[in-house]
């Protein structure tokens, strides 16, 4: 194939379902339109590039050199965003970051104005570091960053960040894989705010913040069940275990699938096979739930988004495979990689399944962000986990310059895009986990 018809390839990249899921392979009466997934859909296509080799496994943005472009930030390194046109994302050192083995400390990176100076900072947890930490925004280029800490937090593996009390500012909520209690941080006030929430038998691996009854609060999900806010700001909450999630993802995800009224629930297994939505049914007397499969072809789905990222007005689900989770003891962990985003058919509960990225060099952390990253009117998408950090250009809608796209396509590693072609149904339903 000529270079120049690399890009067309790109668009015509292709994976969807009939049912539930389809996989990649051929299908003799079908040829969607370039463009569309099947049926003339139309579908989100990603460039994938490599930034760097660091594994840090959180990821966060901050415009850091004023030039009004949201740059990337993980681990010890941020990555300077060259812009629409495209062209090198330069890496510089503002923080240095612990690593011990192939943990490197940070887990998770959100980005808050920590003490109001009007500087964004960025506050990090991590499975090795014992505590939530909060780095101070010196507002001076080539200045190391300062490290505060904010609360204990041992085995932290990710956070959930949204309003919780209803002052119309995200706060952090963080469960522990060793069951030691969840906290969650206000930083509304000159300082942090820290709560403690449950005891080890509500705790675990995976968090989320939704109104699960539908009563204008935001409640705290857990693998094990819900907290009913009642007076968040005041401690005041109520327990209902109502499911068991083993080792879900960050976040759960509190989502209406099948548009009745009721709020359900997405999650993935952080730690092994299975990506799932929870059916919630019954009413406020007694509500149950009931589990079903989204997809069970990949492991280690430890981190998840809900977003529109096709630009259709209803959002998709956003997830992949993380690569040596648990240092490679996880089923899977040698697996291919994989990026996934499902869309929702809200009148049935199924999700179909288009390729971001697959058996390439990205892979899903233990958390990642969905941004538009290159100013051109799309969501993009960046990722940072043990196989280095990695930002996924959405081409929906395109500024880059027919030259430079070319470059870039014949430099990318992971080019050729698997999946060219055609779709066909998993007839018997989704391969079977690997034991």
């Amino acid at each position: 194939m000529p270079l120049n018809k690399h890009l067309v390839a790109a668009v015509i990249l292709l994976a969807a379902s009939s049912s539930c899921i389809r996989t990649f392979g051929q299908h003799p009466n079908r040829k969607p339109a370039a463009g569309n997934g099947p049926d003339g859909v139309p579908q989100a296509t990603f460039l994938v590039h490599r930034l760097g080799s660091d594994h840090a496994e959180g990821i966060t943005t901050i415009d850091m050199n004023g030039d009004g472009r949201p740059d990337l930030l993980s681990g010890s390194y941020w990555y300077e965003n060259p812009g629409p046109i495209g062209g090198e994302w330069k890496r510089h050192q503002y923080r240095t970051v612990e690593i011990v083995g192939e943990f490197v400390s940070d887990c998770g990176e959100w980005t808050v104005d920590v003490n109001k100076d009007g500087a964004p900072d960025v506050v990090t947890t991590g499975w090795m570091t014992n505590g939530v930490y909060w780095y101070e925004n010196p507002k001076k280029p080539d200045v190391m960053w300062q490290r505060h800490k904010i609360a204990d937090s041992i085995d932290t593996e990710g956070g959930a960040f949204a309003d919780i009390n209803g002052d119309g500012k995200p706060d952090l909520a963080l469960g522990h894989y060793n069951h030691s209690g969840i906290l969650w941080i206000d930083f509304s006030g000159p300082e942090p705010r820290v709560h403690h929430l449950g005891d080890e038998h509500q705790d675990g691996h995976g968090i989320g913040i939704a109104d699960i009854d539908g009563d204008g609060k935001a409640d705290v999900l857990t693998p094990f069940g819900w907290f009913k806010n009642i007076d968040a700001n005041h401690d005041k909450w109520e327990w209902h275990s109502d499911w068991d999630l083993a080792d879900a993802g960050f976040p759960i995800i509190g989502y209406d699938v099948n548009n009745d009224g009721r709020l359900d629930l997405i999650y993935g297994q952080g730690h092994g096979y299975g990506l799932y939505w929870l059916e919630q049914q019954g009413d406020a007397t007694h509500r149950t739930w009931v589990k079903h499969i989204i997809d069970e072809s990949f492991s280690q789905s430890h981190a998840l988004a809900l977003v529109d990222i096709d630009g259709d007005g209803e959002p998709e689900l956003l997830t992949g495979k993380r690569y040596r989770g648990h240092n490679g003891t996880d089923p899977g962990s040698y697996d291919p990689l994989v990026v996934y985003y499902y869309k929702i058919d809200r009148k049935t509960g199924r999700f179909t399944r288009y390729p971001i990225s697959v058996n390439g060099t990205a892979a899903v952390g233990s958390h990642f962000i969905v941004q538009d990253l290159d100013g051109d009117g799309d969501l993009d998408l960046a990722t940072a986990g043990k196989t280095g950090v990695h930002y996924y250009e959405n081409l929906m809608i395109n500024t880059v310059p027919k030259t430079t796209r070319e470059e870039q396509l014949f430099l990318n590693k992971d080019w050729p895009f698997p999946g060219e072609g055609e779709v066909v149904p998993w007839d018997n339903g989704p391969p079977k986990p690997k034991k």
